[in-house]
């Protein structure tokens, strides 16, 4: 039978399952498939009146033999009715290829933080191979999902540039990987996309934007809610609700990310005693934020929150306070400034290239007695691991910063922002010796800055720990 061919070649295996009710029935949304070019779009199959709020039952499926009901329930037959617009969209880039190179981008929007800075990467790395006389190049965002962790921050980037979305994006992108004369096109690849090498972020180039409408919206919200809406503060912890939320499960590999909101108490309150207020941002999380003062602002869990909210306080804010969430990739494409606290690994390369300020979580020996430094980290081969597991294998001990340590860091962020900072001789002395040991140790680099060190160590945390850098020049 020829649809078997094409389930092999779609990469779907034809004897899954898919579960219908008693009736036959499968309650949806119809959805259509759509190509954005320009102001245009195009619509294929069934278009949803979006005034309307009621579900509909439909009973299509029922109609079908039981063969091809399953192959209705995975979207099989909608994507062989696309599959010529698919191929005719790869010919109509291939027809352009003298005159401007199309780029399809296979979009990781099923967490924020790959949806955010992926993507926004791999839209500035256009921009930079576009300031040179050679063929232009045009970037086509491929989301194959009709939801995203977040909706309003993907039409921003969908209002940059084309877009292709659902079945016809899956088939793009898989004819462009599989068909030789489409592979010019083939999606860029994701791998290593959380890592700023080049500084891109650092570049002067076009920023996303938000229409005169939401910049109203935004600007009302915060003007409500900030005694000066010019200082305000995002402050993202994580737990492990969202990612078990995602998965239904919990992944105990990334536990030792984890922080209790509770110890940042202090330090948000002295953000407040600074004239910020405090937003904790957040979609899902575990527990409410005990504040006691109107600048403090429980915004993931008091009913304000919104995608779109979402993005507009990251892309406003003064600047983020964040354990390395996937939330503070707003601020990060948006170019404001990040505190990063109580994170892990040590030397996380997707950090570390940033223009940020890092204060690590505290690891120990076993015996909670002796703080572990750089060496140690490195020796223990500790200082890049990403994994829950790699730390209990090596015996040692993972502690999170005190209040007080927390409160330090965020003195320092705000007169760092606010330009009041200085930073004491022996202070300086020691960033220059971290920042030489992290662009030139073999252990950290394949070669002498490879990963470009931009970020710095708080100030603090070098003076409340001198022996950080013992044992290495």
């Amino acid at each position: 039978m020829l649809l078997e061919p094409l389930l092999r070649f779609f990469g779907l295996n034809s004897q899954t399952q898919t579960q219908l009710d008693s009736n036959g029935l499968q309650t949806f949304n119809p959805k259509s498939e759509e190509l954005i070019i320009g102001e245009h779009t195009f619509l294929y199959g069934n278009t949803l009146d979006t005034s309307q709020t009621t579900i509909c039952q439909v009973n299509w499926k029922s109609k079908l033999s039981p063969r091809f009901q399953k192959y209705a329930s995975l979207g099989i037959i909608t994507k062989i009715l696309l599959a010529p617009v698919a191929f005719l969209i790869l010919c109509g880039f291939l027809m352009a290829k003298p005159f401007v190179q199309f780029r399809l981008y296979r979009m990781v929007d099923s967490r924020m933080g790959h949806l955010g800075t992926n993507t926004e990467l791999v839209r500035l790395a256009t921009f930079d191979r576009n300031r040179t006389p050679s063929k232009k190049e045009i970037l086509v965002y491929c989301s194959e999902n009709w939801n995203s962790s977040n909706n309003f921050l993907r039409t921003l980037f969908f209002r940059d540039s084309y877009y292709i979305r659902g079945s016809l994006a899956w088939l793009c992108l898989r004819f462009a990987s599989r068909i030789s004369i489409f592979r010019s096109f083939a999606t860029v690849p994701n791998r290593d996309l959380l890592i700023d090498r080049m500084g891109l972020f650092s570049m002067n180039f076009p920023k996303l934007k938000f229409t005169s409408q939401e910049n109203f919206l935004g600007n009302q919200f915060v003007s409500e809610h900030c005694n000066d809406f010019t200082k305000y503060v995002c402050l993202s912890v994580r737990d492990s609700s969202y990612v078990t939320a995602i998965y239904g499960h919990e992944l105990s590999k990334h536990d030792h990310r984890d922080s209790k909101i509770d110890s940042y108490f202090d330090a948000s309150t002295t953000l407040a005693n600074f004239g910020f207020t405090v937003f904790r941002m957040g979609a899902i999380v575990n527990q409410k934020f005990k504040y006691s003062s109107p600048q403090l602002i429980d915004y993931a869990t008091n009913g304000m929150r919104s995608e779109f909210l979402d993005v507009f306080l990251g892309a406003n804010c003064t600047f983020t306070v964040t354990t390395d969430t996937g939330i503070d990739s707003v601020p990060k494409i948006f170019g404001r400034p990040l505190l990063y606290v109580n994170i892990l690994p040590v030397f996380a390369k997707w950090i570390v290239t940033l223009d940020s300020v890092i204060y690590p979580k505290v690891i120990t020996d076993a015996s909670k007695s002796t703080v572990y430094n750089l060496k140690d980290l490195i020796d223990q081969e500790i200082v890049t691991r990403q994994k829950s597991e790699a730390y209990k294998d090596a015996g040692v001990e993972i502690r999170d910063l005190s209040s007080e340590e927390l409160v330090e860091a965020v003195t320092e962020m705000a007169q760092r922002v606010e330009g009041t900072f200085v930073e004491t001789p022996e202070q300086k002395e020691m960033q220059a010796k971290l920042k030489h040991i992290l662009s030139t140790h073999p252990k950290l680099q394949p070669s002498p800055n490879y990963y470009p060190i931009r970020a710095q160590f708080a100030s603090c945390f070098l003076s409340r720990y001198p022996n950080f850098l013992d044992g290495l020049d």
